[in-house]
């Protein structure tokens, strides 16, 4: 007994000093295979290290199955619906009467008259009335839609659900685990054998479980019946009741036992925040798309009126120019204007429809459904904060930060466990039998006829490559693990200076806008008059015309670029909350409150052609 457990004692202490000789054996054989290989490729040999400087002990918390996740304070919610009344009205011109088209030459095609006739029938291929009453969609309404259909979303609700599914498994293996079977056989023999035919039977039902820190106990009950058939040979039951297990010491023991479970389980929680994350940033990208969509909205009927508007022009211009006060140079200049401006309501139309049908292709919505995107009344919170105080709530904020802090724990949990597939296989067995004598029924068991053994089995570790490469790999995915903390620590820093510096920005872009376009309003009014006392130019009104539409469209981006500026500085920053009790935008992404809607309410949401009250926050 002695020089077995000075054999353990001696391997344990050797044991201690495996890993880094392990480390230095396989450093070196990596060492020489790269120079070699990087001098047969090119001809030289850079540098190539992988060095451990990350200590790899795991701290308590990294053994947590639940890793803890700062919750940001209730704020108040970045958007709110407000009660308004939203005019509502067809985007787009009415089907007209057909005209009869020119022919194919015209002496008169480039008069003015036929230039806005052609005009006429091109701009009848607008979009037409709709016969069928269309889906209309606020902000809301569109998130609503996009939770309960967006393919991707539920892309993202599997892969969480998958992670939960792994979880149950791992719990499942440190349960009871009943095993049961059941054999029938038949057996032959010729004339020489005991027997000539045999019909034997067994039962077995057992349990195992799975010990947290290493190893299993289990207890097994076994019945043999043997029923001879013909010849010699003696029928008889044979029953046992059988306890035993087995514990690692070295290999496998402790904690490392359980690394699978606390994976899994932490793993379930990585993926709740990357969902969470998702979730925030599909709120976002639904609002960036309706924004924009409202843009487009804005810009065909922006570019409707400067239509209409250079179409009176050159009717003006044609009238002066029979009155004898302009040249026909100012009539030509106004014509061409005009065209210009009908060549950029059919795009903008078209601008228009291929947008829509990008975000009914994000909402998970049928192309061909009939969508009409509603402006709604947004009240913005405008986020009262420095550049310090927004970095510290994005370092403490972000879930994917949090989530690479702990994988950096989950890599120095790796190096323990790889650390131990070092160590000798060392472990301690014991089993006892309870069995029935002969002769006498399976239910009789009688401890005169009991066994019992225990001992213990060791395995020197003289072939460990794999598990040395292991190790060394993961020291490496440590270092690894680290820098991507570090590089996603910068990037919260720099997403949330890129936010503040949006909403800056933004802000101030609005507000010159708004100037902006005042004064290209007034401007075009000047234009007008010097234009109706003769003392003006075609161009003048051009170029007015021209100024106060790109201002519009200034404004109305700067406009929504604040818009979502807020929303992406919220997600920056870790505080976009979509709790359903904080907010119209939580309760949009509420798949079960959305979910209990009746499908049909929401397929037949419409409004009055004229007026209507939006207001779905209520």
């Amino acid at each position: 007994m002695k020089p077995v457990l000075a054999g353990i004692l001696l391997t344990v202490l050797l044991a201690g000093c495996l890993p880094d000789d392990y480390k230095m054996s396989v450093d070196s054989q990596v060492r020489d295979m790269v120079r070699d290989r990087e001098q047969a490729a090119l001809g030289y040999t850079p540098e190539v290290q992988a060095q451990t400087t990350v200590k790899p002990t795991p701290p308590k918390k990294a053994f947590d199955r639940i890793p803890t996740t700062a919750v940001p304070p209730p704020i108040v919610p970045p958007m709110q619906p407000a009660e308004v009344v939203v005019p509502y009205g067809q985007l787009g011109p009415g089907l007209r009467e057909q005209v009869t088209t020119q022919p194919a030459f015209d002496a008169g095609i480039y008069s003015v008259e036929a230039a806005m006739r052609g005009a006429a029938q091109r701009l009848q291929l607008g979009p037409p009335p709709l016969l069928d009453p269309p889906m209309r969609f606020d902000l809301f309404k569109s998130v609503e839609f996009g939770v309960q259909n967006s393919r991707d979303y539920q892309n993202q609700m599997e892969s969480l659900y998958i992670a939960a599914i792994n979880v149950t498994l791992q719990r499942h293996l440190f349960e009871p685990i009943p095993s049961a079977s059941i054999n029938e056989e038949y057996d032959g023999a010729g004339q020489d054998v005991r027997y000539t035919s045999v019909q034997r039977a067994s039962e077995s039902l057992g349990i195992t479980q799975q010990l947290p820190y290493g190893g299993s106990v289990f207890a097994k009950q076994m019945v043999n019946f043997v029923d001879v058939i013909s010849g010699p040979a003696a029928e008889g039951e044979q029953a046992s009741v059988v306890l035993g297990g087995s514990i690692p010491l070295l290999r496998g023991a402790g904690m490392i036992n359980l690394e699978p479970l606390i994976q899994s389980e932490r793993t379930l929680v990585y993926q709740v925040r990357n969902f969470e994350t998702y979730r925030r940033q599909f709120a976002v990208n639904i609002a960036t798309q309706y924004f924009t969509l409202l843009n487009l909205q804005e810009a065909v009927i922006n570019r409707r009126l400067n239509y209409q508007n250079l179409s009176d022009l050159t009717q003006r211009t044609q009238a002066l120019y029979d009155a004898g006060r302009l040249n026909f140079l100012e009539v030509q200049r106004a014509l061409q204007a005009q065209l210009f401006a009908e060549s950029d309501l059919v795009n903008a139309q078209e601008q228009y429809q291929g947008g829509l049908d990008t975000f009914k292709l994000f909402m998970g919505m049928h192309i061909d459904q009939v969508l009409d995107v509603v402006a709604i009344e947004l009240d913005v919170q405008m986020p009262d904060l420095d550049e310090e105080q927004a970095k510290q709530k994005g370092l403490r904020f972000r879930l994917d930060l949090k989530t690479a802090e702990d994988q950096v724990d989950d890599a120095r949990r790796g190096v323990d466990v790889a650390k131990n597939g070092l160590l000798p296989d060392l472990k301690f067995y014991g089993q006892g039998t309870l069995a029935n004598r002969p002769y006498t029924a399976s239910t009789a068991l009688d401890n005169r006829n009991s066994s019992y053994d225990a001992g213990f089995t060791l395995n020197l570790p003289l072939d460990r490559v794999a598990e040395r490469n292991a190790y060394r790999v993961a020291l490496i995915t440590l270092e690894q693990s680290q820098r991507s903390y570090a590089t996603a620590r910068d990037q919260v820093v720099v997403d949330v200076r890129n936010a503040l510096r949006s909403i800056r920005t933004a802000r101030v872009a609005l507000e010159i806008q708004r100037v902006n376009t005042d004064l290209a309003q007034r401007r075009l009014e000047y234009a007008n008059e010097l234009l109706k006392a003769g003392s003006g130019e075609s161009r003048d009104v051009v170029e007015a015309q021209s100024s106060l539409l790109s201002a519009q469209d200034s404004f109305n981006a700067a406009r929504a670029k604040l818009q979502t500026a807020v929303l992406q500085f919220l997600l920056s920053t870790g505080e976009l909350r979509i709790d359903p009790s904080e907010g119209a935008l939580g309760r949009a992404l509420d798949r079960a409150v959305t979910a209990a809607k009746d499908r049909d309410e929401l397929s037949s949401y419409q409004m009055s052609p004229g007026r209507t009250v939006v207001n779905p926050g209520k």
